[in-house]
């Protein structure tokens, strides 16, 4: 049993309501810049609505993002299914074009790296950002809150809440993730813990919730000014409300010219440019009501949480296709036949109407190492992306579990550039609309991260979407 979020609450001074959404919303507009969110997986747009997603870093697209003033977009790089070196030259590119075509078009940005609420990913990156985008003399801000998935940091230690009760995300599955398994929950440790010791915990400052919460804004924003260059900051927050105003101390510390690089999960990002909530979206808001084809479902997913809900869905009784994708059959070289056979399937099923769930056999195949074990996924991950470009009948949406899963079926399967995030169908559930040059113009396309929603969410909302 994990501690108790209500005993914790009531040791904590009372939150500041006041709002400061509003407030970061229009400091946002004043300081006139673009706020690029370098994604290192599809999920991180779960808590926005209407900004783009951007699948292409070159320097036209991003000149010309900057010339058309855009407030906000995300790139998604994938950059968790990747090798540390692969990675670093991904965000090294980025880094270099942002600078370049800041200058050209001569717009301020920020950056946002934005990664996995529960710890997991390559901290490398932050680095590369520094390295590469002269970065070297900013704060760097490290806030992986995620409050639609119940992740809050309270006391440096980050946790994960569930039924009132908080869990150091250390004592969950997450901490064992077979690429990026780590062994503190605190915070600092953490930190010092990713830069093998390159960066001491006793070096992290922190900005605790008792002073976000008892401080007036100018106060806090002045002890942000006051961090030494190139110090790395922590953010504690249990909510929005103290999200919003410690994002307002810190885009008031950049207005007086404070250099900051930011570290998160998606919580912050509507937080920093200051965007109102949006009510979850309906079946009606989303679905093509003239469709008669069904939908497609692919999970791809290992993670615990993930199993448990696909397990529910197959257990329920509703008519639908149920098809297991075999790894271990998928890995051998004569497989060709057998996806061949998987896509005919699908196309029947599609065609005559019914939902179906395609998914990964649940046995877990692993390497020898970090590099072989991504090696392996994005070999089961090739295979899935086969069958979104082999299908031929256009489903009435697609669903596709895990952030791997969806980036590489978004991009590989249906040769996405640039798309729009419309909203959220389940809370951390975001919903895209498809370009005009996919596949599958227009078409619905649900990104459902592997470590959010409860057992009975994936069923939900294939319920939802029927």
């Amino acid at each position: 049993m994990g501690i108790s979020l209500e005993h914790i609450s009531k040791q904590l001074p009372p939150e500041d309501s006041s709002d400061y959404r509003n407030l970061n919303q229009k400091l946002f507009k004043t300081l006139n810049k673009t706020c690029v969110v370098i994604d290192d997986d599809p999920t991180g747009n779960q808590t926005v609505h209407n900004i783009p997603l951007l699948t292409n870093w070159d320097l036209d697209t991003l000149i010309n993002e900057f010339k058309n003033e855009t407030p906000a977009f995300f790139l998604l790089t994938n950059s968790r299914s990747l090798s540390k070196k692969e990675s670093s030259e991904i965000f090294r590119d980025i880094s270099e074009n942002i600078i370049k075509a800041s200058k050209v078009t001569n717009r301020d940005f920020t950056i946002i790296s934005r990664s996995d609420s529960t710890l997991r990913g390559h901290f490398s990156e932050i680095e590369i950002i520094k390295e590469a985008s002269n970065f070297n003399e900013a704060i760097t801000v490290f806030i992986p809150v995620m409050f639609e998935g119940g992740r809050v940091t309270i006391n440096d230690t980050h946790y994960i809440s569930e039924h009132n009760d908080l869990t150091p995300v250390n004592e969950t599955p997450f901490s064992k993730d077979h690429t990026f398994a780590y062994s503190n929950a605190d915070l600092k440790a953490y930190i010092e813990e990713k830069t093998r010791g390159k960066i001491k915990a006793s070096n992290v400052v922190s900005i605790g919730i008792e002073s976000i919460r008892t401080l007036d804004i100018e106060t806090l924003s002045t002890k942000i000014k006051s961090i030494e260059s190139g110090k790395f900051c922590i953010a504690n927050a249990l909510n929005y409300n103290d999200l919003d105003k410690a994002t307002q101390a810190l885009l008031l510390a950049e207005k007086s010219g404070k250099q900051i690089l930011y570290r998160t999960s998606s919580s912050f990002v509507p937080s920093y440019i200051g965007l109102e909530p949006k009510s979850l979206l309906s079946a009606k808001q989303i679905i093509d009501s003239k469709s008669k084809t069904g939908g497609l479902t692919i999970v791809g997913s290992y993670v615990p949480k993930s199993s448990s809900q696909l397990k529910f869905v197959l257990e329920d009784t509703t008519e639908k296709e149920i098809i297991e994708v075999d790894v271990e059959a998928i890995l051998t070289a004569e497989s060709s036949s057998y996806i061949k056979s998987i896509i005919s399937k699908i196309d029947m099923s599609l065609k005559s109407g019914k939902n179906v769930i395609v998914y990964t056999s649940r046995k877990l195949i692993t390497g020898n190492n970090a590099d072989s074990n991504i090696n392996i996924a994005s070999k089961v991950s090739h295979v899935l992306v086969s069958l979104v470009q082999g299908i031929q009948i256009r489903p009435k949406y697609l669903l596709a579990k895990g952030g791997i899963t969806s980036h590489d079926l978004a991009i590989k399967g249906l040769e996405m550039k640039r798309s729009k995030v419309l909203g959220q169908i389940l809370p951390g559930i975001p919903a895209w609309e498809m370009g005009e040059e996919t596949r599958f113009p227009n078409m619905l396309y649900i990104v459902f991260p592997g470590n959010v929603g409860n057992e009975k969410s994936l069923s939900e909302i294939i319920q939802k979407l029927s």
